[in-house]
């Protein structure tokens, strides 16, 4: 076992992976340059970009049989567990949070990534083995923001909007579709845990209309097991 971990995490690590074997190169493309962009709808905007978005690519396997020699951890997960996490991971065009440690002189990397490249397959000679590169890129926002005066007929001032260059990161939970009821809940509770979890604009009357077929007549009455709707 080595020092180096590597770690996806999903929904602000809701869902992790830990890979079982590390891999034995990652490649890490990065650098910096300065383009201006100018943007015509309502005004003028001009938004420098810093450093273009860094791409990190790496090849490895997921074992069906732990072997100290190579596997990080003894409690390996199943290889097609694996493989069908991350593919959905990218199917969602959600951001995973790729985080390395030990990597680059103890530095190590922690970055918001998205999944671009996902290909696996079996080899010959290694039943159950399945092997595969990932690749995936910076995932980043550019917050614009206003910093001059509305045009005005009298003075003639143009309304100039800059970006917000400072780095910011970016919100990666998923927020919740659905909830099942469970002992001792009712719609408060329910309301508050949602909110916690993202639901910012969530009411207890908001969460009854969009469930009122299921709850019946009174919004006190809900039954453990029942599945809800969580309204955005």
């Amino acid at each position: 076992m080595s020092t180096m971990q590597f770690w996806l995490k999903f929904n602000n690590g809701a869902e992790t992976l830990r890979f079982p074997v590390n891999p034995p190169e990652i490649r890490v493309e990065s650098g910096y340059n300065w383009t201006t962009i100018n943007l015509t709808q309502s005004g003028e905007y001009t938004i420098p970009s810093g450093h273009p978005l860094t791409k990190i690519s790496f090849s490895s396997f997921f074992p069906r049989d732990y072997n100290a020699s190579y596997c990080e951890y003894p409690e390996i997960p199943k290889p097609t567990d694996c493989t069908d996490k991350i593919a959905k991971w990218k199917e969602t065009k959600q951001p995973v949070r790729l985080i390395v440690t030990g990597f680059g002189g103890g530095k190590g990397l922690n970055y918001a990534m998205c999944i671009t490249e996902f290909e696996f397959w079996e080899q010959a000679g290694s039943p159950g083995d399945i092997y595969f590169t990932l690749g995936m890129q910076e995932y980043r926002f550019i917050n614009l923001t206003q910093v001059g005066a509305a045009a005005s007929k009298q003075t003639g001032i143009k309304t100039v909007v800059k970006a917000d260059n400072k780095p910011s990161r970016p919100n990666e939970r998923q927020l919740p579709k659905t909830y099942t009821v469970k002992s001792g809940d009712t719609l408060s509770k329910i309301v508050q845990r949602l909110r916690t979890e993202g639901v910012k604009n969530l009411t207890v009357d908001k969460l009854y209309q969009a469930n009122k077929n299921v709850i019946g007549k009174n919004k006190n009455l809900i039954k453990p097991g029942q599945v809800f709707k969580v309204p955005s």
